[in-house]
């Protein structure tokens, strides 16, 4: 599930969530850190995320995924991926804690 949207208006005001999905996606750990710092999570994991192009073009930097039963943040750009001229995927950073 994707969830986009978010954010605040002009003026300040929150903006809503808005759920779209289910999309087929590849979702790959990347790294985790472990903080003892106080105020930070205690684990911070860190994910890929491949997406095909039709989903990749409603997200953003904004958007979160929700994947078996967590809720990702999207670090940084959703970067389209081109061959031959065309776009292939979407792909990204997602962070969790």
């Amino acid at each position: 599930m994707i969830l986009t949207g978010g954010g605040r208006d002009p003026r300040g005001n929150p903006l809503p969530m808005v759920e779209e999905g289910p999309f087929p996606a590849n979702v790959d750990p990347v790294r985790s850190d472990e903080s003892v710092s106080r105020g930070q999570p205690p684990l911070t994991l860190y994910y890929h995320l491949i997406v095909p192009p039709h989903v990749g073009q409603i997200m953003n930097p904004n958007s979160k995924v929700k994947w078996l039963g967590r809720e990702l943040e999207v670090q940084g750009d959703v970067e389209p991926w081109t061959v031959q001229g065309r776009i292939h995927h979407y792909e990204c950073s997602l962070k969790v804690g």
